[in-house]
């Protein structure tokens, strides 16, 4: 089957499908929320009680909405979206080690279906060269936070594909079996590289892609420089204008892009170590996402050779990721000789200490869980007599390897121990006059103690919920602190998310987050769903798209240009006038708001919009331009508004051309080439499935095809036809379609 959605480029329609992507990337989320409550005889996982889980599940009425192929239609494939208040990415802060942060994104619901569909598309395209890729694994083991794959186009869902736990255990157990055995001869090398996720480059990610797969994919797929560029124009949309791609909670895409981006990565490092085979006897790249070791082994009689090669080596990888992806090594990469024991033991240490925001237990620890136990406490006393502040890891020991000795209440048989009243009741000592301030030095594992392990009155709770209300003016790590809690008691204790609200960067989000519907959020310009369609076209959609991108990166001169456009455009729809849009200009504009009684004050503007836009910088040169400031051009972008609430009756009573008429147009088309033998079309509402049955098929013809379509799709908006070409109409399943062209006797 040769598909063609039929949208004029660009739009996300032209590569993005409804039922391989759209609908996939909602069963996605679904799973995630299902596997986050449980059921059956499966108990609810405690990684997916995350702010944004709890917020997708609120919305689950909405999924129906989502689900629907018109919602697609009208919002996503036209790129509509760029300009609808229920598509938003809010960046936030969250704490790391050592009074670092960390960049997060709060994904609106529509926004986080999105992003994953985008990033399945990259999934499928990427499917075959991967396989590829594991048969590099005598040298290359890389794992990430999940295991996504298509089996018959349809994406394989279980705990493991979306769950990091097993491949961050496989990953350290791998890395261990390093320094078992004989490591005289063997050395390791930690690369850490400096803000992985910010510095991305999606643009080189797609052109490493569009080199590697191969050509009969990208033409089955449309990946070519359109479908890239659209790619690279939503990520540029979702950060905000920033490189990277977005971390948030629970978000297997990213996990699965980080990866994606780093196996290039890992070829170009085998590369560069295949050039030494005279130096090396063996080597192997074990990755999980971004943490990358190399495990190098020497022959005993090339001894004198290692030092020599080990000194170039370092620059030679720096030298090789920066070239090849643009990726920086931080100060914290190392180097391991597995022949001194000091250099083995701290490797030992490391691989103790696992990731942050990687919540299990050491599956090495083989400590009784009584001695577990024991170690807990002595932790929580230790921590607990410190009069260190907890922010700063030099001083700190907890922040070190003992630190993650709190990370077994993961394990169950722990949990059983701790469950004992000996114990709940030492516990309750142990918190009898605890500075909560120090929880900030493993906030999750001592929240679980504090709500799990408590008494039956509830002391703890309740002094630790006292001493959260007491917070004024919250730092990112008091945010942390606060959202951990809540997300752990299923946002029970309403009181607290009044201070989040108050605080800048987390207001927008909790406003989300209180909102169980997103029929609250107004579209475009507050104008209804059925409104906005009429007046999607192409040529309004791909201002709005241009608008917001200028918008967010504060060129505000550029965005008053696509701002004009989208008003003109929208006007000369509206109008009906049978002239080219290249002739509809200003005057056509003011003479049409004048019959539409748009008020004085609207008008003025509307009209100065033009006049303004010609003395910015951006049309050409004129020696009296001036750039637009954001204030100027936040009050035209209002009037813009007001005037589309003016001529909301003008959109409500416009009728795009009927179906009769665009089938008849279609069919003056067809007759041109004469290998179509049949067309079948199923209307339903808005949109038209469409089937063309040819007689021979080539690029020539499928190319002259498409060119039709995309007319069609631009003339008859917002009507849609989705297209299919096929070499026979036997084993078509037709039920439903009627034929509106036929050459057969």
């Amino acid at each position: 089957m040769n598909q063609n959605n039929s949208y004029g480029a660009p739009q996300l329609g032209y590569f993005l499908d409804y039922q391989r992507h759209w609908l996939q990337a909602l069963d996605l989320l679904k799973y995630q929320l299902q596997t986050k409550k449980g059921n059956g005889s499966k108990k609810g996982n405690r990684h997916f009680n995350t702010l944004e889980m709890f917020y997708y599940e609120k919305l689950e009425e909405s999924f129906e909405q989502l689900e629907s192929e018109e919602y697609f239609n009208t919002r996503i494939a036209n790129n509509l979206f760029y300009g609808l208040k229920e598509f938003v990415a809010v960046p936030y802060t969250l704490p790391k080690s050592n009074l670092g942060l960390r960049r997060y994104k709060f994904m609106t619901l529509p926004m986080r279906v999105l992003y994953y569909a985008v990033g399945l598309y990259l999934l499928k395209l990427s499917d075959e060269y991967l396989k590829d890729y594991k048969l590099h694994k005598q040298r290359i083991y890389a794992k990430h936070g999940g295991n996504l794959y298509f089996k018959a186009n349809k994406l394989e869902l279980n705990f493991d594909s979306i769950c990091y736990q097993s491949h961050y255990k496989d990953f350290r157990k791998r890395l261990r079996q390093e320094i078992k055995g004989d490591p005289q001869h063997k050395v390791v090398i930690y690369l850490d590289i400096e803000h992985y996720f910010d510095e991305l480059s999606i643009p080189s990610l797609l052109d490493l892609l569009a080199e590697r797969v191969k050509p009969s994919i990208q033409a089955e797929m449309r990946y070519d420089e359109t479908t890239q560029a659209q790619i690279v124009s939503f990520f540029d949309f979702m950060s905000g204008g920033t490189s990277g791609i977005p971390q948030s909670n629970n978000n297997v895409i990213s996990d699965f892009i980080g990866h994606l981006f780093l196996v290039f990565g890992d070829l170009f490092l085998d590369d560069e170590l295949r050039k030494h085979g005279d130096s090396v006897d063996s080597y192997t790249i074990i990755r999980y996402v971004d943490d990358i070791y190399i495990s190098i082994a020497f022959r005993e009689q090339d001894n004198d050779l290692r030092e020599p090669f080990l000194n170039s080596l370092a620059p030679r990888i720096s030298d090789c990721l920066y070239e090849n992806l643009g990726l920086r090594l931080n100060p914290k990469t190392r180097l391991f000789d597995l022949g001194k024991e000091k250099d083995r033991d701290e490797l030992e240490k490391q691989l103790k200490k696992v990731s942050q925001g990687i919540e299990i237990a050491d599956e090495e620890n083989k400590e009784p869980p009584t001695d577990k136990v024991t170690n807990i406490f002595r932790l929580l006393e230790k921590l607990k007599s410190s009069s260190i502040d907890p922010h700063f890891q030099e001083q700190r020991e907890l922040e070190g390897l003992e630190g993650e000795m709190l990370k077994e209440v993961y394990d169950e048989k722990v949990q059983e121990m701790l469950r004992k009243s000996t114990n709940t009741s030492r516990l309750k000592q142990i918190f009898d006059g605890f500075d909560f301030e120090l929880v900030n030095a493993y906030p999750l594992p001592i929240i679980i103690l504090i709500l799990e392990y408590d008494d039956a009155k509830k002391e703890v709770q309740k002094k630790f919920e006292k001493f959260l209300r007491s917070k004024k003016d919250l730092t990112s790590r008091d945010i942390d602190l606060t959202l951990t809690y809540l997300c752990q008691t299923q946002f029970a204790q309403k009181v607290l998310i009044k201070p989040l609200k108050q605080n800048p960067q987390m207001k927008k989000i909790m406003e989300f987050f209180e909102d169980s519907s997103l029929s609250k959020l107004k579209g475009y310009y507050g104008l209804r769903a059925d409104q906005i369609s009429k007046i999607a076209e192409p040529n309004v959609t791909e201002q709005i798209r241009l608008r917001v991108l200028c918008e967010q990166k504060g060129e505000y001169s550029v965005a008053l240009n696509h701002l004009l456009n989208e008003i003109h455009a929208i006007c000369y729809i509206l109008d009906e006038k049978s002239i080219d849009s290249e002739e509809y200009r200003a005057n056509k504009v003011a003479k049409f708001l004048r019959n539409q009684k748009v008020s004085h004050v609207t008008y003025a503007k509307i009209r100065n919009l033009s006049d303004r836009r010609n003395k910015s910088p951006v049309p050409h040169a004129d020696p009296i331009a001036w750039a637009v400031t954001k204030d100027e051009y936040m009050n035209y972008r209002s009037h813009v508004g007001d005037c589309l609430k003016h001529l909301e009756q003008a959109i409500e009573d416009f009728q795009p051309p009927a179906w009769e008429e665009a089938k008849q147009h279609y069919t003056k088309k067809l007759e041109s080439i004469p290998c179509v033998q049949k067309g079948y079309i199923k209307i339903d509402g808005n949109n038209a499935k469409v089937v063309i049955v040819l007689a021979a098929e080539s690029v020539e013809i499928i190319e002259e095809l498409a060119e039709i379509d995309r007319e069609i799709n631009l003339k008859f908006h917002p009507r849609y036809f989705f297209v299919e070409y096929e070499p026979s109409e036997d084993y078509l399943e037709l039920e439903g379609f009627e034929c509106f062209y036929s050459t057969c006797p």
